[in-house]
Order: C-alpha cells, then sequence, then structure tokens
C-alpha cells in the first residue's frame, strides 16, 4: 500500500552551497567531499528530503533534514534513517537532474520485508511471522523501525533488515 507520494522541483543555480552544513547528514557529508559537482549534489539531497517530508504529509513539522540520509549503493540511491517517522518499510527515490533537479519519493508499506533474529516461540507470541529468511524470521508488523528494535530487544531478539530501508545504529544490515 502506497503511504505517501513527494515530488520536489528545484533550479540548481539557486540552491546554494552552504546549506550543505544545515541539510546534509554525516554520511551525505563523506560523498559531498569526493564529489566533482558539489553544487548538482547539495541540491539533489535537498530535493530528496523535499520529497520525502512531502510524502510524510508532515513537512518538516519536528523533524530535521539529518534525520533522514540519501546515500548510494551501486548507483542507485539507498535511504538511511535516523528516527521513526511512521509506518512504512520501503522507500522508492528517483532523482534526475541537469539545469533543473526533480526528485520523487513514494513510502510504501509491504506485507513482510522485515527480518529478525531470535527464538521462534518468542516471536511467534509477539508477531505475525511469514517464514524463514536465512538464519531469520520474516515479519510482519506496524511498529515503526527503532521502536521495533527497543521491543525485540526486550525479548533478546535482534533486527536484521527493515525493508529496503538503512537505519541508524543497527547492528547489522544485510541486504538481500
Amino acid at each position: 500500500m502506497i503511504v505517501g507520494v513527494g515530488v520536489d522541483l528545484l533550479e540548481i543555480e539557486r540552491v546554494p552551497e552552504r546549506i550543505a552544513e544545515r541539510v546534509l547528514g554525516e554520511e551525505e557529508k563523506e560523498i559531498l567531499r569526493v564529489r566533482k559537482n558539489k553544487k548538482e549534489f547539495v541540491a539533489g539531497r535537498f530535493a530528496l528530503k523535499e520529497a520525502f517530508f512531502k510524502a510524510l504529509g508532515t513537512g518538516l513539522n519536528g523533524y530535521r533534514f539529518t534525520d533522514v540520509e540519501f546515500l548510494e549503493a551501486g548507483g542507485r540511491p539507498v535511504v538511511k534513517i535516523h528516527r521513526d517517522f511512521g509506518v512504512f518499510n520501503f522507500v522508492h527515490v528517483s532523482l534526475s537532474h541537469d539545469r533543473f533537479v526533480v526528485a520523487v519519493v513514494v513510502l510504501e508499506r509491504r506485507k513482510g520485508g522485515i527480518i529478525v533474529e531470535g527464538d521462534e516461540k518468542v516471536l511467534r507470541e509477539n508477531f505475525c511471522i511469514l517464514g524463514r529468511s536465512g538464519k531469520g524470521w520474516e515479519i510482519d508488523t506496524s511498529i515503526p523501525p527503532f521502536s521495533l528494535k527497543k521491543r525485540l530487544s526486550e525479548l533478546h531478539c535482534r533486527l536484521v533488515r527493515y525493508g529496503n530501508i538503512l537505519l541508524s545504529e543497527c547492528e547489522s544490515d544485510e541486504r538481500g
């Protein structure tokens, strides 16, 4: 189920590079350091974040631009979050630029896609188990990721993957 869609369009030349300090997270700043076209990168990340918060339907409203980062893996954007935003476990991202940059973010809540490790009996008592996945279990839950990590920790279990979203401070985030 689609939870939200956000789109942002802006002219690259109108985005001052100095906003990087306010808008980019630490890992995005590392990517920026090695980028040739810094202005394009900053404009792209700013547009992605604007689109993300539009997809949430909240605007910034108590959030910070640095609460979400758009990193890269194999030439495609990967989303990393630093706090709970709501119930979605997949984020689809598209970014295109020449003179303008256009960013589209789609937030999706899919059944499953959440992989955990722990005692099967404990997990079955607390979650809807969909099946085995590698060493872990695929579950379905409406608990946002950081709240889920806390709950799993209380149960002596561990979150391995939350859809296609990277989570800050996750011991392991295996992509599969």
